[in-house]
């Protein structure tokens, strides 16, 4: 009896310790959600297995991105795109803001397979340019941001904001290094800082790019999440 009940618990063991580890569900950043949409988007109908996931994983999710405490959301408000080459699933679950949405991405599996938090709303609305060094608060233009980057690091405020909307925004800083890129969607859950230190037409280039809807900065430059 003994030698069965130690073969069971090595039986056991062993089917415990081969089981398949649980796959990680990527974070997206902005470039990687871009490519998503390549080939055009049609509006598709989630089937149930894909809202159970796609708010499990929500759940799951929700506090590293500081959206706040979860909220049981209701299906029904649930929209879904489907790219109409790829067949890649993308289900848009609302994230508590206006007109953002946390979007998990699904490929012929019922499992997601990645997630993105995206500010739609910001898409539709003029950068605003914060300059204290400048005195700076005003609806950016290209003229405002090619005068005042290069000059920063002579500021004793050397930094620019362009807001687009609550969360939403990028921001340089200067110092004796160089120039130092960030930018956020949303929340400080899903906020990202370039790579490289650059210099100030580079800088330049980036912001106006984010300012104008061109996303060449997001392509172009490679990015980091940070925790804050």
């Amino acid at each position: 009896m003994l030698d069965r009940l130690t073969n069971l618990s090595t039986h056991h063991r062993m089917l415990f310790f081969n089981r398949p580890k649980k796959r990680s569900v990527e974070h997206l950043q902005l470039h990687q959600y871009l490519a998503l949409l390549d080939g055009g988007m049609e509006a598709h109908e989630a089937s149930g297995v894909e809202k159970v996931a796609a708010l499990a994983l929500a759940r799951d999710v929700w506090q590293s991105l500081a959206l706040g405490a979860w909220e049981e959301i209701n299906p029904a408000r649930i929209d879904a795109w489907r790219n109409k080459v790829h067949g890649q699933t993308l289900v848009h679950i609302p994230a508590g803001i206006e007109d953002c949405f946390l979007v998990v991405v699904f490929n012929e599996s019922a499992a997601p397979l990645a997630y993105f938090l995206f500010d739609i709303g910001s898409q539709y609305t003029s950068a605003t340019i914060f300059c204290p060094a400048f005195g700076l608060e005003q609806e950016a233009t290209e003229t405002d941001i090619r005068r005042v980057v290069p000059q920063l690091p002579a500021s004793s405020e050397s930094f620019v904001v362009l807001a687009l909307r609550g969360g939403t925004y990028m921001q340089v800083y200067a110092d004796e290094q160089g120039f130092h890129l960030e930018h956020q969607l949303v929340t400080t859950g899903a906020h990202y800082r370039c790579t490289s230190v650059v210099g100030p037409e580079d800088a330049a280039d980036t912001l106006v790019s984010y300012a104008f809807g061109s996303y060449e900065w997001a392509r172009t430059k490679r990015w980091e999440r940070m925790s804050l």
